[in-house]
């Protein structure tokens, strides 16, 4: 069967080759379904658009972590989203961390992952120690906890929806200066250069240049399983 994500604003849809539904349910936030497919192995879906794939995965979570200094040491990691455990191993493999917290919203998406996305999870002992996971919105989360400071944030969430609009607000990015440590780095999801130029990503820069940040780029990158295949994250620093 193929499965397909339709995008309005583009008017284009993406499909791909599954072999049968494994899992379906509706979570307090959304709608959330596990296909299994040859290509890709296991497919999650959130709301009828295609999140992450079990295989070919890596330009999603290479590009984000690539976007980490290099010469960081003992980097205490926050990440908004990432329920997943998409971005971990990586992190792990490719960067200095000192201890890494999750804050996601919905539980459920953490329990259907480790059940269908077991791979993500596999950690030694040492590193899963080094991870904390705690379900909260978080936006409420960074606001009620600014008193904590990190050297990286990653807001690793979906674009600007009932859940996560406010993950783009003026008042959260005030919270995330208060939450960095000087000089620390913001990487958040922007959406796609073509799809959200005008509504996300030139607003979004303009919040940052007003809000306490400084160094701010745009990466592009290719995401074959997104909207047109072009997706992006915006970079800053605390100024």
């Amino acid at each position: 069967m193929l499965i397909k994500e339709y995008n309005k604003e583009s008017g284009t849809q993406f499909g791909i080759e599954c072999e049968k539904l494994l899992y379906k349910s509706v979570s307090k936030y959304q709608k959330i379904k596990v296909y299994s497919s040859r290509k890709y192995g296991n497919i999650l879906t959130l709301d009828d658009c295609f999140m992450l794939t079990e295989k070919n995965n890596d330009q999603y979570h290479n590009k984000c972590i690539s976007l980490i200094d290099k010469n960081l040491k003992d980097i205490n990691l926050l990440i908004i989203g990432g329920g997943d455990y998409g971005l971990i191993r990586g992190l792990f493999k490719e960067q200095n961390i000192k201890s890494i917290r999750i804050v996601e919203i919905d539980n459920l998406v953490v329990d259907v992952c480790k059940k269908f996305f077991p791979s993500f999870y596999k950690l030694k002992k040492e590193l899963k120690n080094k991870v904390d996971v705690t379900i909260e919105d978080g936006y409420d989360w960074i606001k009620n906890n600014t008193s904590l400071k990190y050297d990286v944030v990653i807001v690793d969430c979906t674009d600007p929806n009932l859940i996560a609009e406010k993950l783009y607000s003026t008042k959260f990015y005030i919270n995330l200066c208060k939450i960095l440590k000087d000089s620390g780095t913001l990487i958040q999801q922007s959406g796609s250069p073509y799809l959200d130029g005008e509504k996300l990503i030139k607003p979004t820069i303009r919040k940052l240049e007003k809000y306490g940040f400084k160094e701010i780029s745009l990466h592009e990158f290719n995401m074959p399983i997104y909207p047109l295949g072009l997706w992006s994250f915006i970079k800053c620093k605390k100024a």
